[in-house]
């Protein structure tokens, strides 16, 4: 048992805000010394084995709703008749200002009047008691009305925890959804191409560790930053369902003309991103969908498509997701080539720093290749293997 305590204090007291949760908090408002000393007696006399009692006595009726405001009682003592000020005007008070709307209020009067006592709970107020009580009747108010105070305050905050957990576990349910429907696209548009295997697993995998490694350098890049880059990343190609078959299949080297209209995929990703965008103007993850999928075939120098974007003009995001597109396109096999092994194609992302690529990336690459190198090895090792179980030959 925590010791019983009594602290006195006037209104312009400094009053610690860190008591237990079961501590009594209480606020005497009154003009007569001798009562607020009475009642000091009475709570300095309360049974020992009780959790702390905290005592406030405020003598000026101009003084009582912003002390009330400021220490937090869980239970106020308030003196019908004060110069100056209606006790019944007070009790008002206290309810219209959130501290204390509702904070117990026990109505101290001189005399038992029936139609005062009837005011005073119109007002607002929780008992009514001629002064003083003997003083195992008025520790016996106080504490059942503190204690049942204490408990609304707690029920209060407990359902408010649990409506935050249920709208925390409702928003986390849509966003799991969301986010499979949008890996799910994703896989149906690269469903049109066989040959690619887990490109977006490595893509996401390849993108997260550049975002991971850069963010010593910039701390904008936040948890959820990079957690929407993973999955936004999966939707770079999503314009490609606009490409005709003859092109996009097509296993030898395309012409003028196919090139060119291969380059349309960024904008038609761009343009079906920005439809849902004009539903969602908030989604984050969109916008950095629509970036990617935009920008992804920018360069740094300033020639690459479909906008000739040059530089930091090019979202950071699109510029991320470039190198990692490109470390996959070399590093993985087609029908019309072997895989590049790891440090040529890191040799050639390097070559292209400052020209093709945002040479900071391009930095971060160096810094973790080992780590990026082993996040996209896992899917390739998962593609070998199910090409030898079909009965097909191991990648190179």
């Amino acid at each position: 048992m925590s010791e019983r305590k009594v602290q006195t204090s006037d209104a312009g007291a400094a009053v610690s805000s860190a008591h237990s949760s079961d501590e009594v908090i209480v606020l005497l408002v009154d003009d007569q010394l001798i009562i607020g000393e009475a009642v000091r007696r009475i709570l300095a006399g309360a049974g020992a084995g009780q959790d702390g009692i905290r005592f406030h006595f405020c003598q000026k009726a101009e003084e009582a709703i912003a002390t009330a405001a400021r220490i937090g009682p869980t239970v106020i003592l308030q003196d019908l008749v004060m110069p100056g000020a209606d006790g019944l005007d007070l009790v008002k008070q206290y309810r219209g200002q959130e501290a204390t709307k509702q904070t117990p209020i026990i109505v101290l009067s001189s005399k038992e009047e029936g139609v005062t006592k009837a005011q005073a709970f119109a007002n607002g107020a929780n008992d009514y008691v001629v002064k003083l009580p003997d003083a195992a009747e008025l520790l016996a108010r106080i504490r059942y009305h503190s204690g049942a105070y204490r408990a609304q305050v707690r029920a209060k905050a407990f359902a408010e925890s649990e409506r935050r957990r249920q709208v925390a576990e409702r928003k986390a349910e849509s966003v799991n959804a969301r986010n499979t429907l949008i890996f799910a696209l994703a896989k149906l548009a690269e469903s049109r191409d066989s040959d690619t295997g887990l490109h977006l697993e490595r893509i996401a995998a390849y993108s997260r560790v550049l975002a991971e490694q850069l963010r010593g350098t910039l701390p904008q890049l936040t948890d959820d930053w990079i957690m929407n880059l993973q999955l936004a990343s999966s939707l770079h190609d999503i314009g490609k369902v606009g490409i005709p078959d003859a092109v996009l299949l097509k296993p030898g080297k395309l012409t003028a003309e196919e090139r060119l209209e291969i380059e349309k995929h960024p904008g038609i990703g761009a343009d079906a991103l920005n439809a849902i965008l004009a539903r969602q103007p908030g989604d984050e993850l969109l916008r950095m969908a629509r970036n990617i999928a935009a920008s992804h075939h920018e360069r740094w120098d300033g020639n690459g498509y479909p906008g000739k974007l040059k530089g930091e003009e090019i979202p950071l995001e699109a510029r991320i997701v470039s190198v990692a597109d490109v470390y996959d396109a070399l590093t993985s096999r087609r029908v019309y080539k072997p895989a590049m092994p790891h440090a040529e194609a890191v040799k050639m992302i390097v070559g292209g720093r400052g020209t093709q690529f945002d040479p900071v990336v391009v930095e971060a690459l160096e810094r973790c290749e080992v780590v990026f190198h082993l996040a996209g090895k896992q899917f390739h090792d998962e593609e070998a293997n199910a090409h030898a179980s079909s009965g097909g030959k191991e990648q190179a």
